[in-house]
């Protein structure tokens, strides 16, 4: 129906490109008409004559009026399907040049979160989004790491979450997939927070990205995991921004989910906030298990963590700055 209605749209653009071009456009349509449903005005002009077919400025090459159409027709549908190649060539043409590594030359300039980028002998899949940068263990289905920076617009923002879970597209080596929680009886829990971009929908999806999941026990993901998140959301509104490093503890022998990929179930997860503006951090360590004890309770030292992972967290930092939030489990900063 709609290839019709098409057909009848140009058919009609033809008529008026027609009689447009003509010194008396409304009277040699006129004409026309009247030759062909009729005209019993004595004063209508002969349709034999010149005035009477309504071409009384003849066209340049002297084709007929449906010639004429047609041709002007043709033109018009060419002329669509020159600018829809074009627009698809141009299309095709962004994809290509959008496709990036890390290793063009061509690349865009280092993000603010470059400068945070942990250190590690693992980091051989770097995966950048706009919301986050991670680091994807294939070996254990999970990122090692997950880098991301928290705004103050965030804890007032009130974006709705889409819940919508999608493999990661830029894990060369397949990043796992929601299927592969079916039935579990864990939590795709995030490790960058869907809540830490509710003023921007477009980067709150991409959190819901499968290489930012973790199998969580409901209880842990749903309470003290979830407490925690909130509780850096508070400080994030005194201090504008944070930088947040969230991950799991991967070791060997870990048992495992999945239908389609072997996730690694982890014992324990941690995070670490670090204010650029005070030069002061905090970091937590939790067992993959619901708890009643306060938040602050779980406070550890980044140096212990760093022990624990083999992660140098802020090594591209200056060694006063790493040294002095690494050392000390500075709890009193942040409470």
């Amino acid at each position: 129906m709609s290839k019709i209605k098409f057909l009848i749209f140009l058919f009609f653009l033809g008529i008026v490109l027609y009689y447009f071009g003509k010194p008396e456009p409304m009277q040699s349509l006129k004409n026309d008409f009247n030759k062909v449903f009729g005209n019993t005005s004595k004063d209508a002009p002969e349709p034999w004559t010149r005035a009477g077919r309504g071409d009384t400025v003849a066209t340049d090459d002297g084709t007929s009026i449906a010639e004429d159409i047609g041709n002007k027709v043709k033109e018009k549908i060419k002329e669509k399907v020159d600018e829809e190649i074009e627009e698809k060539e141009t299309s095709l043409f962004d994809i290509f040049k959008s496709k990036k590594t890390d290793n063009d030359s061509d690349s865009e300039e280092p993000s603010t979160l470059d400068k945070y980028i942990p250190y590690s002998k693992k980091n051989t899949d770097i995966i950048r989004h706009n919301a986050f940068i991670l680091s994807y263990q294939e070996e254990y289905e999970l990122a090692s790491w997950v880098l991301h920076r928290l705004v103050k617009d965030a804890a007032y923002g009130h974006e709705s979450r889409s819940n919508e879970f999608i493999s990661d597209p830029l894990v060369e080596s397949g990043s796992a997939v929601t299927q592969d929680y079916s039935r579990s009886g864990y939590d795709r829990g995030h490790l960058c927070p869907a809540g830490d971009f509710r003023h921007d929908k477009a980067l709150q999806d991409e959190t819901f990205y499968m290489s930012n999941m973790a199998p969580q026990v409901a209880d842990f993901n749903r309470g003290i995991w979830s407490d925690l998140e909130n509780k850096i959301r508070s400080w994030v509104k005194k201090r504008g921004e944070l930088i947040v490093v969230t991950g799991p503890i991967l070791k060997k022998g870990l048992p495992t989910i999945g239908r389609m990929n072997q996730i690694a179930v982890p014992e324990k997860f941690y995070k670490i906030i670090y204010d650029p503006a005070t030069e002061e951090a905090i970091a937590f360590l939790f067992p993959n298990e619901g708890s009643v004890e306060l938040v602050k309770s779980f406070t550890i030292s980044i140096d212990e963590l760093e022990t624990m992972t083999g992660i140098d967290f802020f090594a591209k930092l200056p060694d006063s700055i790493e040294q002095k939030i690494e050392r000390e489990n500075n709890v009193d900063d942040w409470y």
